[in-house]
């Protein structure tokens, strides 16, 4: 596939070095950049609103056209341009609140310009914090089969009765199962002999009132009392006007703290939410506001400097969980092991929904966790797939079935159900796994005659 990528920042490199090694990049940027000569990619430079460049760009044919630099007037014109050029899809990113929205519906915007897709980085992430923050106790939360079917990320607290014993020996919520257990930098797939430990970090899938009973009574700690609705955001920007709309929505108490006066004005009148203005990092004043007595605190400044410092403080006063913005992604790994339970960048945000929409080997994937390194795939059975009872399957990768869907019929199986011909499954696999996951379900026998030859 032919990609021309129209970027000035981290954005459209990082998508330019996801791309590259399956398809030939073109990528138009406005001078030279010491990072981009490092990537395999044919550099063109100048602005993407001119004809002159993009016809230098071949964008007569390209495949897409992807527009994410940090001005989303260019971005727009660059598309319309590109299109009118012979490009045959346009994706478009846009970073300001509600910029040219259409009543909220980014198709019906899209459609009208004639571009292909709309990306909202802001949005994306507003709408990720939103729906990980309101699940008690969960460092990351994914639906899928139009909600039936939840996906949960938390860390195991200490006296958790999941504790106590091997998983063989508990008698654990039926129709969810344990996918991934983490432990420190380890990951593995839970089995009846794992015995987990306080501080892992589990994925569970299963329906969502089983994926909720696991959590709240076997995962947490019992003495530790229900999580209250309350919640602390600082940083009152895009990002964080659209949480707290999401949580007041959903529900919680939440007080707002922004450090400009004037964004306090605006926004006062618009919120049920206590806004206060003042400096998030001002200890006095967490003090003071007894910040510490909220379930949830929400850092999304811009600066990743004050979110950290926010959230390191937080955790001191006694709040339970920090979710915290990183604009820098190279900050996002850094943050959880210094202690930041959730961490969330609207630029990652942006590059995986750009990629899992261009690279035709990645349209299974349904969601990403572990900052990318590992994935849940969707795929339906062959033909010619064995039936199998799933304790007999021995995919050669980390592979977790998580959920079948047999004609109307939809359950999570456990090891003495069967997989048939025509079963649609989602699976929990590594991200480095995730070829060979797919090859060993959609061709299992191929896999198997291609692994004794490499015997």
């Amino acid at each position: 596939m032919n990609v021309v990528i129209a970027g000035e920042d981290v954005v459209g490199m990082s998508i330019a070095e996801e791309l590259m090694v399956e398809h030939k990049v073109v990528y138009i940027a406005p001078e030279e950049v010491e990072r981009l000569e490092r990537l395999d990619v044919h550099a063109v430079y100048g602005s993407p609103t001119s004809p002159e460049v993009l016809k230098r760009a071949s964008v007569d044919t390209a495949d897409l056209f992807v527009a994410c630099t940090n001005n989303d007037e260019q971005n727009i014109v660059a598309c319309i341009a590109a299109q009118r050029l012979g490009a045959k899809r346009t994706t478009c990113m846009l970073t300001r609140p509600g910029f040219l929205s259409v009543t909220g519906d980014d198709m019906a915007l899209a459609e009208s310009l004639g571009i292909d897709s709309v990306v909202r980085p802001a949005e994306q992430l507003a709408d990720e914090i939103i729906r990980i923050v309101t699940v008690p106790g969960a460092l990351d939360v994914e639906e899928f089969a139009g909600g039936r079917i939840r996906l949960m990320r938390c860390a195991v607290e200490d006296g958790a009765p999941i504790t106590a014993a091997p998983l063989s020996e508990l008698k654990l919520p039926q129709q969810v199962n344990l996918v991934m257990l983490r432990r420190n930098d380890e990951m593995t797939v839970p089995r009846g002999a794992t015995h987990v430990q306080a501080g892992d970090k589990v994925v569970a899938m299963g329906r969502e009132h089983a994926v909720r009973r696991l959590l709240m009574h076997w995962l947490r700690d019992p003495a530790a009392g229900s999580e209250k609705r309350t919640a602390a955001v600082v940083g009152a920007g895009t990002v964080g006007f659209a949480v707290v709309r999401g949580l007041e929505d959903a529900g919680f108490r939440v007080k707002v703290l922004e450090v400009k006066k004037q964004r306090c004005e605006e926004i006062a009148g618009l919120l049920d939410s206590l806004v206060l203005h003042g400096d998030g990092a001002d200890l006095d004043l967490l003090e003071q506001e007894r910040i510490g007595d909220s379930s949830v605190l929400v850092a999304v400044a811009d600066n990743d400097e004050k979110n950290l410092l926010v959230s390191l403080l937080a955790k001191q006063l006694g709040v339970r969980r920090t979710v915290t913005r990183a604009v820098h992604l190279a900050n996002e790994l850094m943050f959880e092991k210094v202690g930041v339970d959730v961490v969330r960048s609207a630029k990652g945000a942006a590059i995986r929904s750009v990629v899992r929409n261009v690279d035709p080997s990645t349209l299974e994937i349904r969601a990403e966790l572990e900052h990318g390194d590992a994935c849940v795939i969707e795929l339906d059975l062959p033909k010619g797939f064995p039936t199998t009872r799933l304790s007999d399957l021995r995919p050669p990768t980390f592979a977790r079935v998580g959920s079948v869907q047999r004609q109307r019929r939809l359950f999570v199986p456990s090891g003495g159900d069967v997989l048939r011909a025509g079963d649609r499954v989602l699976i929990f696999c590594t991200r480095a796994d995730e070829q060979q996951t797919r090859q060993f379900f959609l061709d299992p026998q191929a896999f198997a005659d291609e692994s004794q030859q490499s015997k």
